[in-house]
Formats: structure tokens, C-alpha cells, sequence
């Protein structure tokens, strides 16, 4: 029987938990680059430590979660202490659902305008529900309100945003 190759239980971790951590880095960094290296630097953090997490018996998610959060303020004040130079204009690239970057960004921050103009638990919800890809009920016990309570402030949310898209789509036209 062959053992199995290093890092491949780490591999499967990284691909299942990808998405969430990016999720969660670009919503704590607001900016795509520095939650890609807060997200690395995470992922390096965990790797170099595979051994002791495993035999831990906590939750790998929320071990990363937590490591992404510190990453990302990490990240923070690394960037705090750079001197920013002007950069040329550089080409434009697409983002990673077809659209380019420029406009990606420009999309993305009108959604964040919108999801800051919600109240503050419907803000707080629409938050761990879909930018950290928290079920409900996880968001329910965390937030120690009732499940479906949850689910109508998501209702409550989706409604609001639709009639901010609706009334900005109207001043747009006008």
C-alpha cells in the first residue's frame, strides 16, 4: 500500500475552503489584492502547522477563518507602513466571472453602498450569510436570535436592496 503524499489532506482542505476565505478576506480587506495575500499568507500559516491542526480536534474551518481575519489585519499594517508610489496605468484584466476588472470593481462597490445602506442586523446578516457563506442557523446561534428570524431579515434585505437597485436604475434612466 502507498502512503499517501504530504500536504494532499491540506490540498483538498484549501479546495473546498477557497472560496469562503476569499469571501470573508475581500469583505474584512476591501480590496481583491490584499485578501489574495491575506488568504496565501493564511494558507501558508496552516500548511506549516498541518500536522498539529489535524491532531487537534477542532474545526479546521474555523481555525482558517480566524487565521484569514489575522491575516488580513497582518496584511493591514504591513500596508499601513508602505510608501505608495503612483503606478502606470496598467492593462486591463478580466475578473474571474468574465467581466473586466475595472467593471468588476465598479459593480462591486455599488453593491457594498447598497449592503451599507441596510439596517444594521439585515447588514449583519446579508454579511455572514452570503459573504461568509454561514448557513442560517449557524448565523441564528451566533447572532443568539432565532433561525427564522434570520431568514426574514434576509427576506427583509433582498426587498430592500431590490427597491435601492430599482430607485438608482430610475435615477439613471432619468
Amino acid at each position: 500500500m502507498s502512503e499517501a503524499a504530504p500536504g494532499a489532506d491540506f490540498e483538498s482542505f484549501v479546495l473546498e475552503t477557497i472560496e469562503v476565505f476569499s469571501r470573508l478576506a475581500r469583505a474584512q480587506a476591501g480590496d481583491l489584492h490584499s485578501a489574495e495575500d491575506a488568504v496565501q499568507d493564511a494558507y501558508l500559516k496552516m500548511y506549516l502547522r498541518w500536522d498539529q491542526l489535524i491532531a487537534g480536534h477542532g474545526s479546521l474551518t474555523a481555525y482558517g477563518r480566524t487565521v484569514v481575519k489575522r491575516a488580513v489585519i497582518d496584511q493591514f499594517r504591513r500596508n499601513e507602513r508602505m510608501v505608495l508610489v503612483p503606478v502606470r496605468e496598467l492593462p486591463e484584466t478580466e475578473s474571474g466571472i468574465g467581466i473586466p476588472e475595472a467593471a468588476y470593481e465598479m459593480i462591486k462597490e455599488g453593491i457594498d453602498e447598497l449592503v451599507a445602506s441596510l439596517p444594521e442586523r439585515q447588514r449583519e446578516v446579508i454579511t455572514l450569510c452570503v459573504l461568509q457563506d454561514l448557513s442560517p442557523a449557524v448565523v441564528a446561534q451566533r447572532l443568539q436570535i432565532k433561525e427564522e428570524s434570520v431568514k426574514r431579515y434576509i427576506k427583509a434585505a433582498a426587498n430592500n436592496l431590490k427597491k435601492s437597485i430599482n430607485e438608482h436604475s430610475e435615477e439613471a434612466t432619468a
